[in-house]
Order: structure tokens, then sequence, then C-alpha cells
């Protein structure tokens, strides 16, 4: 009975835990702008409260079976009651967008979340204690096999099918499940004739064991790669849950996997394909953006396996006695704290692009190295000649294609919100200065004055372009424009026109200011808001700001979509600030999302006319879309080199909300 309501709890912990962590993260996303670093500040928050938990089960166990048994269920019971209420922190405090993530978050699952991530150890702790049998280390297996369920069943089903406030209803009731059992399981071990009669540690006598140091630096490791793969995949792909949990659930995976049994790990064979992986990585990293979604998921996934395979492998080798069990999980957990914290915290101030991918790539072939020599039997001479070469070889490709790529880089910032790039292009056919936001062009402008802006999202013949200037011929303009990029859209202004922009990222001020002329140089009033567009856009509507007369939606990062901007309660904040013949025009340009259900959806709920401009003649192929009453304007579009579409009346309708949208089914395979 103890056995089969231990690893039934390990296992709805577990689910708990890792279904809790996708529905608050994809809650904070609209608060911090929709962008990828939401995701890396969450998992810095949950590996550390990993460690607090594992820290407090270490600390537990030193106590007497039975008091150890009412200490934890009293807080369980106690922090079932208190999660999800909210501190509003920012009220006493300054803090970051990283640090209000984790402070966020803190406030509203931070007991529950540390005591469900000390269920795992504690179990196998007591079931020692209470039988006397040997560590059940396969019951690892269990705990990460509900974390895999409940990571691969948010996106393709609880997202799809339920609203934030529904899933969050849902956990609670799973939680109080997770209660009824553990006092279940209480009774039973408090009826064992066996609960005292194991002697334990005194309280006082906490001895801490120094630990084997690969148990951290492999833990670290496979941390910071699983960080830095998510990060470089939500670069290009959307911030979504699908997109964080398949990194997570592979992590996962090789854990359960060579956990269940020792023997399931080869170093040999893992050697050989971690080689492999190194390679695939640096392509990845340097022309990953250049694949299809579908693509980049699958060889950034099988990349993070290998090097997850190989960590974790490692560990399992390393396992310790039963009289170590809580020290060797605190330290794996410190690893994954320290790999995240190092992700997170650091690796933005020290690089200007996501250099901790190849930094942890280059920590597992050191490792994988330093293992070969020094723990298995004596390799060949040749052996270390060809692996030390790989590994050499592997260094000189990496430094030959950060040259490469590199070589015209003007300025370069990284913060929370991205990385973004200047880059001056001057070769024998091209002489143009770019803001790169990512791996995307958000905006040029030519070297040389006399030249035209041919190659851009811009330029004359747009949809963007071709709708200001209908616009212009029915009066000045006075619009917003969320998303600045390089400030080309300031040049479609004349002396009599208004145009404010409204910028999340202070970077990409900061880099269209200094480096590009077209703020500067536009004969309009120009006005720069920084902050999200959309709570911006919400403050002018409560302070009656004056109304424009067309407002641009092109704040996308990268390919990324901030998909709060997107929804029916973002488009009634649209519509709110736009004169009853406004124009709302977005640039839906994009190599992995099609937009365009979720745009006719919209029009058909605010009974809007809606046309799509795509413009295929440069390299910079660009679609827009315009949603509007004004009928001058719908009548004074013809057909031209622009080839305006008019929507197919068969594409299928994807209403969003900010409770409830979904990405997958519009990603493009």
């Amino acid at each position: 009975m103890q056995r089969i309501l231990s690893t039934l709890i390990i296992f709805v912990s577990a689910f708990l835990l890792f279904q809790i962590q996708p529905i608050l993260s994809k809650e904070l996303l609209p608060m911090f702008g929709g962008g990828a670093s939401v995701w890396s500040s969450s998992m810095l928050f949950y590996q550390t409260m990993l460690l607090v938990g594992y820290l407090y089960a270490h600390l537990l166990s030193r106590y007497p079976l039975k008091r150890q048994l009412l200490i934890h269920t009293l807080l369980v019971v106690l922090s079932s009651m208190i999660t999800f209420n909210k501190l509003e922190l920012g009220s006493f405090f300054i803090l970051t967008p990283a640090w209000s993530v984790i402070a966020n978050l803190f406030s509203q699952i931070g007991l529950v979340f540390m005591l469900l991530s000390a269920t795992s150890v504690l179990m196998q702790r007591w079931y020692i204690e209470s039988t006397d049998m040997a560590v059940p280390y396969h019951w690892y297996s269990f705990s990460n096999l509900g974390s895999l369920l409940a990571l691969m069943s948010y996106p393709f089903i609880f997202e799809v099918l339920f609203s934030l406030d529904e899933q969050k209803n849902y956990w609670s009731i799973g939680l109080f499940a997770h209660c009824f059992l553990l006092l279940t399981l209480v009774a039973v071990l408090f009826k064992n004739s066996h609960t005292n009669q194991k002697p334990v540690t005194p309280p006082k006598t906490i001895r801490w064991v120094k630990p084997n140091y690969l148990w951290i630096v492999l833990s670290a490791t496979s941390s910071i790669m699983l960080i830095a793969t998510t990060q470089m995949i939500s670069t290009n792909i959307p911030p979504m849950p699908l997109v964080w949990t398949l990194p997570l659930a592979i992590y996962l995976l090789t854990f359960a996997y060579t956990f269940a049994s020792a023997k399931n790990y080869c170093r040999t064979h893992w050697l050989y394909l971690l080689l492999f992986a190194a390679f695939a990585g640096l392509i990845m990293f340097f022309l990953g953006s250049q694949f299809n979604a579908l693509a980049q998921l699958l060889m950034y996934s099988f990349i993070l396996l290998i090097v997850c395979m190989v960590c974790h492998g490692e560990l399992r080798k390393l396992a310790p006695t039963e009289s170590l069990l809580t020290t060797f999980y605190l330290y794996i957990a410190l690893g994954g704290a320290i790999g995240s914290l190092l992700s997170t915290l650091l690796a933005p101030l020290l690089f200007a692009q996501i250099t901790e991918y190849i930094v942890a790539l280059a920590a597992v072939l050191a490792l994988a190295s330093y293992i070969q020599f020094t723990q298995c039997k004596q390799p060949s001479a040749l052996f270390k000649i060809n692996l030390l070469t790989v590994v050499a070889i592997w260094g000189g490709c990496y430094v030959y294609l950060f040259l490469s790529f590199n070589q015209y880089n003007l300025a370069s910032e990284r913060n929370f919100y991205g990385y973004v790039t200047v880059k001056d292009i001057n070769t024998a056919t091209l002489a143009e200065r770019r803001l790169i936001d990512g791996t995307t062009i958000h905006g040029s402008e030519p070297l040389n004055p006399q030249d035209e802006l041919t190659n851009s999202y811009y330029h004359q013949h747009t949809g963007v372009a071709k709708s200001l200037a209908i616009l212009k011929q029915q009066g000045n303009l006075n619009i917003g424009i969320v998303g600045l990029g390089a400030g080309v859209l300031a040049k479609f202004g004349d002396q009599h026109d208004k145009i404010r922009f409204y910028e999340l990222n202070p970077a990409v001020y900061s880099m269209a200011l200094n480096y590009f002329s077209y703020l500067k140089d536009s004969p309009a009033q120009i006005e720069v808001a920084i902050g999200d567009g959309r709570i911006t856009l919400t403050e002018e509507v409560k302070n009656k700001a004056p109304l424009m007369n067309a407002l641009i939606i092109d704040a996308f990062s990268s390919d990324v979509i901030p998909t709060h901007l997107l929804t029916e309660e973002a488009f009634a904040v649209y519509w709110q600030r736009l004169t009853q013949d406004g124009l709302l025009i977005l640039h839906i340009s994009n190599n992995h999302i099609d937009l365009m259900p979720v745009l006719k959806a919209h029009s058909k709920r605010f009974d809007k006319s809606l046309i799509k401009f795509k413009y295929t003649g440069t390299q910079l192929g660009s679609e827009w879309v315009v949603m509007t009453n004004n009928q001058a304007f719908l009548n004074s579009i013809t057909l031209s080199d622009l080839s305006p579409i008019i929507t197919n009346s068969k594409t299928p309708l994807t209403q969003w909300t900010d409770q409830k949208h979904s990405l997958i089914p519009l990603i493009k395979l």
C-alpha cells in the first residue's frame, strides 16, 4: 500500500509541478511584452525553488519520521490555501523585468512549488526509513514521466480546450487531490510498526557532505543548454507553451531514461553522437533561421536530447548510496539553479547574442573529454589524439563562422527583450545599414544617401506605404506605430503630420536614434513612448488622448509574434484609439505563422473590411493587412504592382482572446 501511494503521490506532484509552469508563464507574457525572456526568467524561479525544495527535504530528513510527516503535511495543506494570491510587489520595490517575473511567480506559488519539488525525494526517503529497503532510484522516473505528461498535454489539450482561469481552477482541484493522497499515506505510515524503529540523526548534528563537483557541473551544463535551446528556438518561433515545453520535456525524458537503470546509458555510443551534435549546433546557431519551423524544432530538440543524455547519463553513473540520497539530489538541483542563473541573468550581460548556447556545447565537449580520459579504461593514444583533434576542429569552425557572420557589425546590445545589432553591409552589390532584431531585418538605410531604399518591408511598393499615401490624400496624418525598428516609417510624415511610436525595447530606440537618420530627419512631429504598446494605448484610452486616423502594428521581434497584441481585447483597445474612419494596419510577414485566420475572425467580430497586400518583388517580400470601414480608402485600392489580395472567404476563423489562444494550429510546417 505504501509503495502504491508513494508512487502515485510522486506522479501527481510532478504533474502539478510542471503543469503550472506553462500556465503561469503564459499568463505573464502580456505583462512583459510577450518576449521569450519571460520563460527563461520563469525557469530561473522554477529551478531555484526546486533547489529550495531539495534543501528542505535534505534538512527535514534529519528529523524523526513522524515529525517529518507532520511538518510536511501541515505545510502542504497551508500552501494549498494561499496559492495564487498575488502581491503587488512593484508598489514596494523597483524591479527589473526578470526580477518582476520571479517576484510575481513567488507571490503566487512560491511555497507550494517548493513543497511539490520536495515530494519525490521525501517519498524515497520515507520509504527507505520505514522499510529498510534500498533507494528506489527508479521512482525518479515516475516523477519525470508525470512531468512529461503534464508538459506535453498542456499545449495540445489544456491550452486548446480551456481558458487560463479554467486551467488554474482544474490545477487547484489536482492540488487538493494531492493533499488527500498525502494524508492517506501519512495515516498508513503512522500505523506502520517500523515507523520509529530506524535510528535517525538528531537535527542538531547536520553534517554537510563535500560533493563530487561533477554533480554540479554536469547539472549546470544541461540546465544552460536547456534554457539556451529554448531561447534559440524562440528567436524565430513565437514564445508559446509548445516551444517551452518541448525542450523541457526532452530534458526530463533523459533524466527519466538514464535514472530508470544505470545500464541505459552507454558512454561510448553517446560520445560519437555528441560530436555530431556539437557540429550540428554550430550550424543551427549561425544558420538556424534559414530552416522552417518544423526543421528548427527537430534539429534543436535532437541536439538537446544528445547533450542531456550525456550529462544525465554521467550523473546516473555517479549516483551515490542511500546515505547520500538527499545530498545527491540537492547538488543536482544546485547545479540546475546555477545554470539557470548564468543563462538568465549573467549571459545577457556578457554576450550580445545567445552565445551561452555555444558555451554549453563547448562545456559538454570538455566534460565528455575529461571523463573519457579520467574515468574510462585507459584510452589509447590514438583515441586521445583523434578526440582532441575533433574538439580543436570544432573550435576552429566556431571562430571562422563567428568572424564571417559578425564582420559587418557596427553595434550590438542585448537585454531582457532580445538582442539587436546594427550592421553596415558594404559589398560590391549592396551598401546599406541594417537593424537586425534577433535574426530578422527590422529596418535599413542606404549608406549612400543618393541610393533608393528598395529591399525593405517599407519601400514605396509595400502595403503600408500605399495605404499611408491614400490616407494622406484625405488629410494630415496623425498615426501611431507599435514597433519602432530603425524608424523607417517616420519618412512617410510631412511637416503637418504627427507620428507616435510605441517601442518596448529601449535598445531599439537607442539604435534608431544613434545609427539611423529617419527620426532626426523626418519633418513630422515625432514622439517615442518606451513601453509595451498595448499597455500604453490602454492608458491613453483612459486619459482620453486625441484619436488617430491610423494605427500600425509592426511590433514583431525577429519572427516572434507578441500574441497579446493580436487578441480580441487588444483590438478593442485599438479601435478605441482610432477615429471612425481610421485604419488599422498590421505587418504579418512571417516565415512560421499564418495569422490570417485570426485577423479574419477579428474583422468579422468588429465588422471591419479587410484587405491583404502581398509584395514579392524583392528579397524581403512583405505582407500587410488593413482593417477599416473607411469607404473612400477602400474605393481607392486598385490592382497594381502591389497586387492587393482580398481575403478568401473560405479562410477558417480563429478567435483569440487573452484567456484562450494557441499558435499551434497556425504554424506553417
